[in-house]
């Protein structure tokens, strides 16, 4: 007989026989209470551990359980646990005495963590293996940038710049912008507010385009064909929240108002149709922070308030530097990256930076210049690095926080090898990481490591 094809996992196979117990791993279940409320284990959370175990053997007795932790991304803080007695064919929940266990902040996203199970009870003995995953990628931010910019959204529950939807009415209060299509008006940002510093740089005036994009600083460009950021032919220094070819002659405002009292000036675009689709607006609004707001490179922090999301079926969200080397798309003509959630009405979008080195030296978009080669940048087991610098003597290799994990001695036009782990002789987990020559801040490369 010929069976129709079929998934079949090594964990089905079982070189065992009916006559004695042999329990399986199946599953685990969080309970952060505690914690972030999102039944995962995210990284830097303590959480209890609940296991489902199968019996794919005879009837097993009730056993007693210790838990090891095998990854030095995860602690197990109580390692004893209980199961009930199982049947055959049956699943057998881990009781009330849960597992206690913690992810290191720097634990890798969406990778399994292996832990040991060591099982024991009458006349019966076992050890399973335990793969924890910590967090999704649902919850990551997108980005970091070159620049250091991240998008958070209201998903990424690991981070303290979770976005507050904030949508604050414009119409009676704001100033009404007189705007037509394919139009960009130039305004100077208040003295109250002071400059927008944005990818290092700082401006005193913001452009304000129909075509649903705001810009630090001041042009003439009113491009109405979206593109997926970043791209050297795109506006300069743009911020895009809804950017298509917009239509305010057929209906809507486009107010700005100065808020003195909240730190932000903010840039309503109030029930704008879409160009050959008048049964289509939106409702959107940037939120742009002054100074005071803190970030870790000084870059002014804004949010994306969405009052409505009726189209962005040919959209672009996103942001992108000067001359567009370096930026972020959450969202273009409905395509995505795995970090950002669908877009939904009533939610808010942060644009904010993070540190990128343990330096002070600044380094926005000068990562990627050739002062410093690596290949290859998106790696496995190992990386060659290779510096121009005259300035220097050793590279420092510092993880998506900032942290310094590893220091290479090096000489000019030397190529030394990374081979992946850290000082400690630990390998690193998959994830963004950055190369820097000590004391030259324009010698940066951004690394990806992927699972190994």
């Amino acid at each position: 007989m010929v069976y129709p094809a079929a998934k079949v996992f090594a964990d089905d196979i079982s070189l065992h026989t009916t006559e004695r117990p042999a329990l399986k791993y199946r599953s685990f279940r969080i309970l952060d209470q505690g914690g972030i409320p999102n039944s995962k284990l995210d990284p830097g959370e303590t959480a209890e551990l609940v296991l489902l175990l199968r019996n794919a053997g005879a009837a097993a007795p009730s056993t007693v359980a210790n838990l090891v932790s095998c990854s030095p991304f995860v602690e197990v803080l109580d390692t004893f646990g209980a199961f009930p007695a199982c049947a055959a064919g049956e699943t057998a929940v881990s009781q009330t005495d849960w597992f206690v266990v913690r992810a290191l902040t720097s634990a890798p996203v969406e990778v399994p963590l292996w832990c040991i199970l060591v099982l024991s009870g009458d006349s019966y003995a076992d050890t399973l293996r335990i793969p924890l995953i910590v967090g999704d990628s649902m919850n990551l931010a997108t980005g970091p940038d070159a620049g250091g910019y991240c998008i958070f959204d209201w998903t990424d529950s690991c981070y303290q710049q979770l976005p507050e939807y904030d949508y604050f009415e414009l119409s009676g209060l704001g100033t009404r912008l007189a705007i037509g299509d394919d139009e960009t008006r130039v305004l100077p940002l208040p003295l109250g507010f002071g400059p927008w510093r944005f990818y290092g740089q700082s401006y005193d005036s913001i452009s304000i385009c129909s075509n649903g994009w705001v810009a630090a600083g001041s042009t003439e460009r009113c491009d109405f064909v979206n593109v997926e950021l970043p791209y050297v032919g795109a506006p300069p220094n743009i911020v895009a929240f809804v950017w298509d070819d917009l239509a305010p002659s057929l209906g809507g405002d486009i107010w700005y108002m100065y808020d003195s009292l909240r730190h932000r000036f903010i840039v309503e675009f109030d029930s704008i149709h879409y160009f050959g689709l008048p049964d289509r607006w939106e409702k959107v609004q940037v939120h742009l922070y002054d100074t005071t707001i803190r970030t870790p490179t000084g870059d002014n922090s804004m949010t994306i308030q969405f009052r409505t999301v009726n189209d962005f079926r040919s959209a672009t969200v996103g942001l992108q530097n000067q001359d567009g080397t370096v930026g972020l798309t959450y969202v273009w003509n409905e395509h995505r990256p795995r970090t950002s959630s669908p877009l939904l009405a009533q939610r808010a979008l942060r644009f904010e930076t993070m540190q990128l080195l343990c330096s002070h030296e600044p380094i926005y978009a000068t990562v990627g210049l050739p002062r410093l080669s690596v290949v290859p940048r998106l790696f496995r087991s190992g990386v060659f690095l290779k510096t121009e610098e005259t300035t220097g003597l050793s590279m420092r290799i510092c993880d998506i926080a900032g942290r310094v994990i590893r220091t290479i001695a090096c000489r000019i036009h030397e190529e030394v090898y990374w081979d992946g782990c850290d000082s400690f002789g630990s390998r690193v987990g998959p994830g963004v990481y950055f190369v820097y020559v000590a004391g030259c801040p324009a010698a940066v490369a951004k690394l990806v490591c992927v699972s190994h």
